[in-house]
């Protein structure tokens, strides 16, 4: 005879067996590494997800770029390749030119500014056109990830310690124009190369992920590490327009809600990153520095006009985030 107790786990068991067979199965893109803050938060969405709908949405998410990353990962999502996509904010720029403010340098004050920007109808509007222009729907853009920073060969306090040096930075035009106007020389150096490029006088600074410093030792052959966060960018995690459409209001609802209880988790492993990053960086010899971030700002104004005359983003879209408080 079998014990009321264990038949009631088998039959939960079996629910549970015939809810996951059953569920709602969607493949999730991450760019980073599985234990990086990016993916660790991604998972977490994941597992939310799922618990919110009761085992029958089944979100799989694959880390460090498996299924791809940055544009290419967005264009197999806007394809229906993939379902979704977890990636910097920053990234959209070629899907909807006015993301591209988000790459540009110093465009906002502190955190607070970027968090109104991202909490506007700005923002809002930018993700409208996303959706109906391209098809994809964007469910969180306030992840968060730690900031960029300058790590160098001399120390960098002003705009005016900048005057000159051999720049390396990605080839992204945002970044090029942005560094350049600051008064480098900016240098294409593969990503791999760059510490070697740093040791041997190829190039004086560059620009990184505050943990990519770390985990690239980019310290050691640069020890002065300035927190520039000059692109303040955020992660953001995107569904298929036409998946998204064909879930009923419930089911998009525990999306919105899932990656809504994501953003406060990734700002705790952020948080708690770069608290890790600063104390390893000083303990390995490096100097970091903070600076007056509004003098560099005020150093790229009149660039800041200049691009957005080419068509980088929307007339008067960068003074409407400057309003914003």
């Amino acid at each position: 005879m079998t014990h009321p107790a264990t038949l009631t786990a088998l039959t939960a068991g079996a629910i549970l067996i015939a809810a996951t067979a059953n569920a709602a199965s969607y493949r999730l893109a991450c760019p980073s590494a599985e234990t990086s803050t990016t993916c660790m938060t991604a998972s977490h969405f994941a597992d939310q997800v799922r618990e919110k709908s009761g085992g029958e949405i089944d979100i799989q998410v694959f880390p460090a770029g498996q299924l791809g990353s940055g544009e290419k990962a967005i264009q197999q999502m806007r394809a229906g390749v993939l379902d979704l996509v977890v990636e910097s904010l920053s990234n959209y720029g070629n899907f909807n030119s006015d993301f591209n403010v988000v790459s540009w340098g110093f465009a906002f004050r502190d955190d607070a500014h970027f968090e109104a920007f991202l909490a506007s109808d700005l923002a809002s509007a930018m993700e409208d056109k996303l959706y109906d222009e391209s098809g994809i729907r964007m469910l969180a853009d306030n992840w968060a990830k730690l900031p960029r920073v300058v790590v160098s060969t001399k120390p960098i306090e002003t705009p005016d310690d900048l005057s000159g040096l051999k720049f390396r930075v990605p080839a992204i035009p945002s970044y090029i124009a942005t560094w350049q106007n600051l008064g480098t020389n900016p240098t294409q150096v593969p990503w791999a190369d760059s510490f070697q490029a740093l040791k041997t006088g190829l190039t004086d600074a560059m620009e990184a992920p505050y943990d990519s410093v770390l985990s690239q030792k980019f310290h050691l052959a640069a020890p002065y590490v300035t927190l520039t966060n000059h692109v303040y960018d955020s992660m953001s995690v995107s569904m298929n327009g036409a998946r998204w459409s064909k879930l009923d209001e419930a089911d998009q609802q525990i999306l919105l809600d899932a990656a809504t209880d994501a953003a406060a988790y990734s700002r705790e492993l952020v948080d708690k990153a770069a608290q890790t990053v600063a104390s390893e960086l000083e303990a390995d010899g490096a100097t970091i520095i903070e600076i007056d971030r509004s003098a560099f700002a005020g150093k790229l104004a009149p660039a800041t006009k200049e691009q957005e005359e080419k068509g980088l983003w929307a007339p008067g879209l960068y003074d409407a985030i400057q309003t914003l408080e």
